[in-house]
């Protein structure tokens, strides 16, 4: 009995074993098209070593490229980025081996211009893709006072700013001393935090020294604060470590201490940047052009005009405010572990990824933010499918996991429609 019971399960194992084989492969998920709205890669200072030193205690590094341009080092990693992006695009089946079907926008800047073409070097080596610009700068897709959707309001920005600290500058920035004294012991090199009296006289300007206020200048919101000074300094230190420069007789030199560091300038981002109004304000243009373009052979009437010609991959060369400004529109976060909750990393973007689901036709959306972190960068870490980048999935509130296109249309109208106040 046992021999026939056997025999029986192993006709029926070979009988299943045989459907296995002949049955189709179960259908996977399709991804249909990709927009990239990134920062520009790593750039020298906009300071001088002069000028960064009054708040230090150290000799700061030099760059070779003049002020605010793409750094050599910093073309390289971006080109190692667009070669992980065709890595791992060709596996989920978007691009082809040798696919150039991929659209490049950048802003009027040579960082921007640069960042593009490095990193075409890499997600489309060989296609030699033109670089497509706006016919005059500036360009209303980057440049916020530009944008024909939501003409700037600055007393409306700065409102809304406002009613995100109650109106009170000054306590918000006192709610930031801890961490503005991890980022000022770090300048000053003091070995104990807060730095002490005696040594915060020692150089030549003291962030605690700059005043607070909430205004209009120039037509645009205009804060200040000791914690908001920190902004200039720790981009520049971003910048100068990524790039790979030496740190001489600095102390606590390396990415976990700078993470730390950058936790008050992170804050200060989110103040000024991801405020919802100024979102509203500086990226509804770019946001409807990118829902067009993630809209694309849906059957749905554009309320603007796609970017490309239905390339696959969209890549948009923008800056940091392009990045967190769109993100505070959209209530859009993320957490890297190099970087400050919501920083835009260098070269670092957002990813929009339109995929239809197999088992309904639906499409959806994922969104993710992709970044190498700040030791893959000093590095210059190889990036591959088993060594990635840094990736952060990104959840839009009230939305499903993957968001409907339909929902996330829904999402992004109503974010730049204007609200009216009370």
């Amino acid at each position: 009995m046992r021999i026939a019971s056997l025999a029986a399960g192993l006709a029926l194992l070979a009988s299943t074993m045989a459907v296995a084989q002949t049955s189709p492969p179960p259908t996977k998920d399709k991804l249909e098209r990709v927009v990239i709205v990134m920062r520009h890669g790593v750039r020298s200072a906009m300071s001088s070593p002069e000028e960064l030193g009054r708040y230090s205690r150290r000799t700061w590094p030099r760059f070779t490229v003049p002020a605010g341009h793409l750094t050599a080092n910093g073309a390289t990693l971006v080109t190692m980025l667009g070669g992980w992006y065709a890595a791992y695009y060709r596996q989920l089946g978007l691009l082809g081996a040798s696919d150039c079907a991929v659209y490049y926008w950048a802003n009027h800047t040579q960082r921007t211009e640069a960042t593009a073409t490095a990193l075409a070097a890499g997600l489309t080596p060989g296609c030699a893709p033109a670089i497509h610009q706006s016919a005059a700068a500036p360009d209303p897709l980057f440049e916020a006072p530009q944008t024909p959707l939501a003409p700037l309001d600055a007393p409306r920005m700065l409102a809304a700013i406002s009613a995100r600290v109650d109106g009170d500058l000054a306590a918000w920035d006192a709610r930031q001393t801890p961490d503005r004294d991890r980022f000022e012991a770090l300048m000053l090199q003091c070995r104990r935090i807060p730095c002490s009296s005696a040594e915060r006289a020692k150089v030549q300007r003291r962030l605690g020294d700059t005043p607070i206020a909430m205004r209009i200048d120039g037509g645009k919101p205009d804060l200040t604060s000791p914690s908001l000074q920190v902004a200039g300094i720790a981009e520049s230190l971003v910048m100068a470590y990524a790039d790979g420069l030496a740190f001489d007789a600095w102390r606590g030199i390396d990415a976990a201490t700078i993470g730390r560091a950058l936790v008050v300038h992170g804050a200060g981002i989110d103040l000024r940047t991801r405020t919802p109004e100024v979102g509203r304000q500086t990226s509804s243009y770019l946001a409807v052009r990118l829902l067009a373009t993630l809209e694309r052979g849906a059957g749905v009437t554009a309320l603007a005009d796609p970017i490309g010609d239905g390339e696959k991959i969209v890549v948009l060369s923008g800056h940091d405010g392009t990045v967190t400004m769109l993100a505070g529109l959209l209530g859009l976060d993320w957490k890297l572990s190099d970087y400050a909750a919501g920083e835009a990393a260098p070269g670092g973007g957002l990813v929009f990824e339109v995929w239809r689901l197999a088992a309904t036709g639906q499409q959806v959306v994922r969104i993710r933010y992709v970044a190498q972190g700040l030791d893959q960068m000093r590095r210059r870490t190889p990036l591959s499918i088993d060594a990635p980048p840094e990736i952060a999935a990104i959840r839009i509130a009230g939305c499903g996991d993957p968001c409907p296109l339909s929902d996330f249309t829904t999402h992004l109208l109503a974010s730049v429609s204007p609200v009216t106040p009370h």
